[in-house]
């Protein structure tokens, strides 16, 4: 019987980038590539496979990921000056699902239209705890990096005087009554999701999925006033424009019932708008029923953002709207798009 050595594959492939080169596995039988790499071949199923240098690989797009336009202001999206998600091939290798960087913000469309004119080649940037391979334009050349040139201190104080204005403290008593803390320990560099509570952007990822899979838009006004996911199914549907409503216990109130007739199964507007709640607050959809409450069920503290955005509508005037609300993270960020909404 022959004994196939197995070899440590996944630290392999890390010390590799470490060092600037980009391994994948080739099967010795029939040639095909695993990558990332993989000890066994998945297209024949031999066992022996040995390492390839694909650090001056290229590779085709097969298909552009549409952008969730949640949190478009990423740490990962600002350092690699804009990414977006596609699904590539090596040659000689299955296709699989990666990042795509350095191209610009709002490049899906460009990429899209044109993915058969681009080719891609491997980009070895760092992660948080350690170096990745992404994917660039075989064409990008890297420009070498400025270095940050400090401002004097003298000069660092001026901005703060814009805590001090009518505006600016509008938003931070919105924003305090909202998460619940003193008006005094917020600033314009106050964090809501850092600072404040992480939970708080999750209604607007359920939103955003909602309106995503469905084309039906819930305002932040209207989904202050839902509880259960029924709520939302009822909200939906009359948006819809789907006659009858569900109750909370799963029973159709009027109209068409959400339910196969006799069996209880969900329909199909149930389903999404259940499948968006346990994407935004990462639960098992089999945990999630009509009579699920977003708040009490699930997190408390994902509607704060949402009275946040209620109290500075009414109190300033200006609509903030999911998407936007998406990618501000700090006080500052808040006041910089009232401001602009004001013609300020």
């Amino acid at each position: 019987m022959k004994v196939i050595k197995t070899e440590r594959i996944v630290k392999t492939y890390y010390d590799a980038l470490e060092e600037g080169k980009v391994l994948g596995r080739k099967c010795t039988s029939c040639g095909h590539i695993e990558f990332p790499p993989y000890l066994a071949c998945n297209e024949c199923g031999n066992l022996d496979t040995e390492w390839v240098d694909l650090t001056n690989t290229r590779a085709r797009i097969l298909q552009v990921l549409p952008p969730l336009n949640v949190f478009p202001e990423t740490e990962f999206q600002q350092e690699n000056d804009g990414f977006v998600a596609v699904c590539i091939q090596i040659e000689n290798a299955d296709p699989y699902v990666t990042s795509m960087v350095h191209v610009g913000k709002d490049a899906y469309e460009r990429i899209h239209e044109n993915m058969e004119n681009i080719i891609l080649k491997p980009y070895i940037i760092q992660g948080a705890d350690t170096k990745v391979c992404s994917w660039v334009d075989e064409n990008y050349v890297e420009e070498p990096k400025k270095e940050e040139v400090k401002a004097p201190e003298a000069e660092t104080a001026a901005p703060a005087a814009a805590e001090n204005d009518e505006l600016t403290q509008t938003i931070i008593s919105c924003t305090a009554e909202a998460y619940d803390v003193d008006e005094a320990s917020i600033t314009l560099a106050t964090d809501i999701r850092e600072d404040l509570s992480p939970e708080s952007m999750k209604m607007i990822v359920m939103l955003s999925n909602i309106e995503e899979e469905l084309d039906v838009v819930i305002e932040i006004p209207e989904a202050g006033n839902l509880n259960t996911i029924a709520d939302f199914v009822n909200t939906v549907r009359a948006k819809l424009g789907i006659s009858g409503t569900v109750s909370a216990e799963g029973n159709a109130a009027a109209g068409d019932a959400p339910q196969a007739a006799g069996t209880g199964e969900l329909d199909d507007v149930a389903k999404t708008v259940i499948s968006a709640a346990a994407d935004a607050y990462d639960a098992d959809e089999a945990s999630i029923a009509l009579t699920t409450d977003i708040r009490e069920d699930l997190s408390p503290e994902s509607m704060k953002m949402i009275v946040m955005l209620s109290n500075i509508e009414e109190a300033l005037d200006v609509v903030i709207d999911i998407t936007e609300a998406g990618s501000l993270n700090t006080i500052e960020d808040f006041a910089a798009l009232v401001r602009t909404k004001l013609g300020e």
